[in-house]
């Protein structure tokens, strides 16, 4: 099935060794082999231990059923890449951030590369390229989508083994910052410098910790006043440049809305928003790669055409002047976001007593473990509850001692 030939040297007519024709051109040794398929295949080395060990290594590989056609590997990354994110599920908003991923930070590096010379030290060095330009989370992402498509090249028997996985390749941490909530003069000061259409929006934000999408796709009709509830069922997103309605995060078109609770002032300010900034209605195409429907709400946060409003434009003509009119930085890794509201109306909601499990719920978060280490260092005083239950204990226990001193112990 497999042998080890050399091929400088021959038995001659009386046994002895002779030279070759070959003898000092190319590689000594010669491994030969039948693949699973029965074909025949050759390999050559300079060691006669090297050719040995993957004679072995084959025979061993074919056994299992784990053999790899060497000739396979020859298929680039990039044709590969570029299949793989075809043939995924993914709705058009990840399908279209999974390409900018690939276009800007995979494929400039390993497209034209073939699959089996991928090697964990060329990836740890491109890795080293990501970390001096993108943030830490973003490398992360990157680079596990570059894994996964390497996973895909093993189970179609492109590649033997996945060589983002190896032991050698440092995979990128995930960072966890600390998220500082702003004051509430802050949130006041940001309110109060938007301009009217837009003030009540950024309220909503603080006050019920609804996403930026999910602002912007908000309906009067998602309004329950004598409830006092909001009801989070759509989001507008942009995917390719055109404003799309879309469930929100985590959520699929057929759940139902999500309730989050809406205190007696903000919806104060959301009924003088509607008086003076009336409701439109709005038709958008809804993100759903299997359908063509076009959905209708009366939106309460438009453009002044009285159209939904693009994030894009908000950012940048609205939110960052405002930002600036009150001195904060509006750099997003200065935590200034939009999603900072979000952050103030959890921290908030936790410093009041709400739970984690309702503030996640509130949130719209997949899990309440998600919640809990993003949010845990805002609960209340959590060590002075714990020194305090302590102490009652002992205080009464003390308080119990001093009375028994006081009646003798009768």
């Amino acid at each position: 099935m497999a042998h080890v030939q050399d091929r400088w040297f021959a038995a001659g007519p009386e046994g002895e060794r002779e030279p070759t024709e070959r003898h000092g051109h190319g590689r000594r040794w010669l491994a030969a082999y039948s693949d699973s398929e029965g074909r025949r295949r050759t390999k050559g080395f300079d060691r006669r231990v090297d050719a040995e060990r993957f004679v072995a290594q084959v025979v061993a590989d074919v056994v299992r059923g784990q053999y790899v056609d060497p000739e396979r590997g020859r298929r680039s990354f990039g044709s590969l890449a570029k299949e793989w994110l075809a043939a995924q599920t993914f709705n058009p908003s990840t399908r279209e951030q999974l390409d900018i991923r690939l276009r800007n930070h995979i494929l400039p590096t390993w497209e034209n590369i073939e699959l089996r010379q991928i090697r964990p030290l060329g990836i740890q060095r491109w890795l080293l390229e990501l970390n001096g330009y993108l943030a830490p989370n973003t490398v992360k992402v990157v680079f596990t989508n570059f894994s996964t498509i390497l996973s895909a090249a093993v189970a179609d028997d492109l590649i033997a083994r996945n060589p983002a996985a190896s032991r050698t390749v440092t995979k990128p941490p995930q960072v966890r910052r600390q998220v500082v909530p702003w004051t509430i003069d802050q949130v006041r000061a940001v309110i109060d410098a938007h301009p009217e259409r837009y003030s009540a929006l950024v309220a909503v934000g603080a006050g019920a910790g609804l996403r930026q999408g999910e602002l912007l796709g908000l309906a009067v009709e998602d309004i329950d006043f004598d409830e006092g509830i909001i009801r989070v069922g759509r989001q507008v997103k942009i995917v390719a440049s055109r404003l799309l309605f879309a469930p929100p995060k985590y959520r699929r078109p057929e759940d139902v809305p999500r309730i989050v609770p809406m205190s007696e002032s903000l919806a104060v300010m959301l009924a003088d928003h509607l008086r003076r900034f009336p409701p439109a209605p709005v038709a958008l195409p809804w993100l759903d790669p299997t359908s063509s429907r076009v959905s209708s709400a009366n939106l309460i946060f438009t453009s002044r055409e009285r159209k939904a409003i693009n994030k894009n434009y908000l950012n940048a003509q609205v939110w960052k002047p405002a930002l600036k009119s009150v001195g904060m930085p509006t750099a997003r890794s200065d935590g200034n976001g939009m999603h900072a509201l979000r952050h103030f109306c959890a921290s908030n909601w936790l410093e009041h007593g709400v739970s984690i499990k309702a503030v996640a719920d509130y949130l719209g978060h997949r899990d309440e473990a998600f919640t809990l280490r993003t949010y845990t260092h805002f609960m209340p005083t959590a060590d002075e509850k714990a020194r305090g239950a302590s102490a009652a204990i002992f205080d009464e226990r003390s308080h119990a001692s001093r009375a028994s001193a006081w009646t003798g112990g009768r």
